[in-house]
């Protein structure tokens, strides 16, 4: 049976024969074609950055997103326009320090294409080439570990001008922003390292595991295991109100979902049935292990017994010998 086809034509034809009137169809056809074209803009905009130039030769871009970090001007923190523009630049630098450090992973493992983004949620570093398990565990930690120097040299200087937090001088307003700085870091360090996508956490437990299982199933596993562990953070967030580990979960909740939905689905049972598959798989090899060694240490009786024999052999021959004499 031919299915109907539904056409411009075939609705206006059906419209005259109810008397009504075709021009409507019109501003909806218009409004329709508006839509897509503000859609396509708003994506050109979201989309939109700039490369501000290079460090140590690696380009850096910003991201238009990068104004969320503004949001702190809109505020009375008690430290005024140009103090709170300070920490935000010192914010900024801050992601801009980690990221180097993922590129700078790359660029000892001689990887190519290196670039930085900076946008309003972080920043992310870009390479190209092959990275083995190894390669790619420590440039996933990199990022991480000049996060923590960062955030431990800050509350150093601060613990050794011992900062106090009354803002009765310029000077007291700025080491409250490097111990801010440096409690911030700290905090980004650990939340960074949840085993997680996109997190770095989550690169670095797909590194691991891809030493002992492929790309694609260690990158479901954390998958999976980051469906479990954002919503805590997001639980977390609406128990105390803080909005930063929440803005976390909610990244990723979001990445664990479009990693697992692109690669197959959410399917908590696999990771089950991998385990179970890889523990038979262990069990199998150590039984064929047990077997092969059981049959050597046969074969290795045999050997010595059929020496002990050709021993006796020969001995009994030299004795029949010297009998015969």
């Amino acid at each position: 049976m031919t299915q109907p086809r539904f056409s411009i034509g075939f609705i206006k034809a059906n419209f005259k024969f109810l008397n009504l009137k075709t021009n409507r169809i019109q501003p909806i056809i218009r409004l329709s074609q508006t839509h897509k074209m503000n859609l396509s803009k708003l994506n050109e905009i979201l989309n939109w950055s700039v490369r501000v130039g290079k460090m140590f030769g690696i380009p850096i871009s910003l991201h238009i997103s990068l104004i969320f970090f503004l949001l702190p001007l809109l505020r009375d923190n008690g430290l005024g326009p140009i103090l709170t523009l300070e920490y935000i630049l010192l914010v900024i630098v801050s992601v801009l320090l980690h990221e180097l450090g993922h590129a700078f992973a790359a660029r000892h493992y001689k990887l190519t294409g290196l670039s930085i983004m900076l946008h309003g949620f972080g920043g992310f570093a870009t390479s190209s080439g092959y990275r083995n398990p190894t390669q790619a565990l420590v440039i996933s930690l990199a990022g991480p570990t000049v996060t923590f120097v960062v955030g431990i040299l800050c509350l150093t200087i601060s613990f050794l001008t011992k900062t106090r937090f009354e803002f009765d001088s310029i000077g007291d307003k700025q080491m409250f922003i490097i111990h801010t700085i440096g409690t911030l870091n700290i905090l980004l360090g650990f939340l960074n390292l949840i085993p997680s996508f996109p997190f770095d956490g989550g690169n670095s437990l797909r590194a691991i595991l891809n030493r002992s299982m492929t790309e694609f199933k260690s990158t479901r596993a954390v998958g999976h295991l980051g469906l479990i562990l954002s919503p805590l953070l997001i639980v977390y967030w609406l128990v105390s109100k803080n909005g930063f580990v929440g803005l976390f979960g909610l990244m990723g909740t979001i990445s664990s979902i479009q990693v697992l939905t692109s690669s197959g689905g959410i399917k908590f049972q696999e990771v089950i049935q991998d385990r179970k598959a890889a523990k038979e798989a262990l069990a199998q090899k150590k039984r064929e292990k047990e077997r092969s060694q059981a049959y050597l240490s046969e074969v290795k009786d045999r050997e010595m017994q059929r020496e002990e024999k050709e021993r006796l052999r020969k001995m009994f021959e030299v004795i029949d010998g010297d009998g015969d004499k």
